[in-house]
């Protein structure tokens, strides 16, 4: 009877976890909407929006006029809308915004929940669970940067998914399990989808190109002549090519517009052009930065842990693993050295870390068997199990527990919601209110009071005597001050920003007369509150900014 049991609970238990998967990806998929959150998602969406063909000109046809990503994620996303169209009973209606950004949700939410099958098959390559353990899934589930990157419509999880399929058939063919052409067949096939979703994935192409290098350096694959080498390497170039043209073909048919995207992307990312949005990496550190600002809070701090010390403790006599390394470094590296270091630039290789977390408590798992066996009789053994277990056990809680929190972001109000009720409910009509621009939305979303609310240009303080004098102005005006995130007033040096510094110390001390009357924030919340808004920045002010509400408690000067 026992076992009968035993056979039904195992696949319910299963049965379960996949739904935890789906659920963590799709819940609350709408959230925010129709308001556009994420700037990128924002840009996707009105791009959508904004495909057509005309039969006239062909040239044109379903030319989204933007480039900073390909047209991969958009076409698939425009697909989407028109079969939610057609359930719906909408298809003469234009495409709404709201559409089409939902369609970029399930892109990504599908996309997340695909690449944890990948990344157990990864493991199951170089495990000897064989990627078959509940705890294993339970980790790849409960990440925070899979569940939030899951819940923008934006390119980080179809990038995750290609460089995690990339690496799995590049294992395969390291273990001999595919023969040469499948291989390059393939992995051109996700590295092409790869480069017509962003162009930045070319780093992807190190890995496998380095494999058949290595195999064929090797001579463990009979290619005859140095021609027939340098053959087989053009032709998995141009297949790569080849299916980035058709996936995102308006990348060839105007390249003038989008090399002019990416000459303006890559100024931006390398510094040329400091732009508001990336002061916060002024005099940062390579390398340090994203250990600091990035992995504790994407990965979660104890998986984050976990994943350092399976880099450098597991064997290094294990090419499956050397290749996780070398997967991790052609990415890692130069992108850690660029000067904007946003969040979404390494999501690529958070997968790979959580892998090498799982790898590392498996070794963890198996000395600490083979150390109590050696130990101990026979008599304390299954005690003693019972015991490592139940450690186990609640240190896998302890690392799912992040991710777990981060679901609470998007369970409950957006908290730029419930700023504005509180707004609405405890500041009188008409009210003077200083607030800031270039935030994502502003608040109140719905000004019901009718304040005289003034998005005033931080930014340009230092570099605007004008500027700064309308700053005077406005503060003798002010009833209210808002501090919509902290976009403004954590990313600007001191030395190179004094006037700016010294307007939010002075706010912040009371010295302007102003006192903090609400701090609203919605941070990650299971047991533990997470605090991360010293996180990089696009960590937490597009889903959960923290918004500080000043009010005058002096007399006007």
């Amino acid at each position: 009877m026992g076992k009968k049991i035993n056979r039904l609970l195992v696949p319910l238990i299963w049965l379960i976890t996949f739904g935890l998967l789906f659920y963590t990806r799709f819940v609350n998929l709408d959230w925010s909407l129709p308001l556009p959150m994420h700037p990128d998602e924002r840009n996707m969406a009105n791009a959508i929006q904004s495909l057509n063909c005309e039969i006239s000109n062909l040239r044109e046809c379903f030319n989204p006029h933007f480039y900073a990503y390909g047209q991969l994620p958009l076409y698939i996303g425009y697909v989407l809308v028109y079969i939610m169209k057609f359930f719906g009973k909408d298809l003469l209606n234009p495409v709404g915004f709201s559409e089409a950004a939902i369609s970029l949700r399930i892109i990504s939410a599908f996309a997340s929940v695909i690449t944890v099958f990948i990344l157990m098959k990864i493991i199951s390559l170089i495990s000897k669970t064989k990627g078959k353990s509940l705890i294993t899934f339970l980790i790849l589930i409960f990440t925070p940067f899979a569940i939030q990157f899951a819940h923008f419509g934006t390119t980080e999880s179809l990038l995750m998914l290609f460089y995690s399929t990339t690496i799995y058939l590049s294992l395969k063919y390291l273990v001999k399990s595919l023969d040469t052409k499948y291989f390059i067949l393939n992995t051109s096939l996700i590295l092409g989808l790869s480069l017509a979703t962003k162009m930045s994935s070319a780093f992807f192409l190190v890995v496998p190109l380095t494999i058949l290098l290595s195999k064929i350096k090797e001579k463990k694959i009979k290619l005859g002549s140095i021609i027939k080498v340098v053959g087989l390497l053009f032709i998995f170039t141009l297949l790569t090519l080849f299916f980035s043209f058709l996936f995102s073909p308006h990348n060839f048919i105007h390249y003038k517009d989008f090399l002019g995207s990416m000459r303006y992307e890559g100024d931006v990312a390398f510094g040329r052009y400091v732009a508001f949005y990336t002061r916060q990496f002024i005099g940062t550190t390579p390398l340090l930065f994203q250990l600091k600002y990035i992995f504790p809070y994407a990965l979660g701090l104890p998986t984050f842990t976990l994943s350092l010390l399976g880099f450098f403790f597991l064997s290094w006599k294990d090419n499956k693993i050397n290749l996780l390394r070398l997967a991790f470094f052609v990415y890692f590296f130069p992108n850690s050295f660029i000067f904007a270091k946003w969040t979404r630039f390494m999501a690529p290789i958070m997968p790979l870390m959580v892998i090498f977390a799982i790898l590392f408590l498996e070794f963890l798992i198996n000395n600490l068997k083979l150390l109590i066996k050696s130990k101990l009789t026979i008599r304390f053994l299954n005690l003693k199990f019972k015991v490592l277990n139940l450690l186990i056990l609640i240190f896998v809680i302890i690392m799912i527990t992040p991710g777990i929190a981060y679901l609470s972001i998007y369970k409950n109000f957006d908290v730029r919601e419930i700023a504005t009720d509180w707004i609405n409910k405890n500041i009188n009509k008409g009210s003077f209110v200083l607030s800031e621009t270039a935030n994502v939305v502003d608040i109140p979303i719905s000004n019901t009071n009718n304040l005289n609310v003034v998005s005033f240009n931080f930014y340009e303080i230092d570099n605007d005597l004008n500027l700064y004098e309308e700053l005077k102005n406005n503060l003798i005006r002010a009833d209210y001050i808002f501090v919509p995130s902290r976009r403004v007033f954590t990313n600007h040096p001191k030395e190179i920003y004094p006037k700016l510094n010294q307007y939010y110390e002075d706010l912040f001390s009371g010295k302007l007369g102003f006192k903090k009357v609400a701090e609203i924030s919605s941070f990650p919340k299971f047991l533990l509150t997470f605090k991360d808004e010293k996180a990089e920045e696009t960590w937490t002010v597009f889903d959960h900014p923290v918004i500080r509400i000043y009010k005058r408690v002096s007399p006007r000067f």
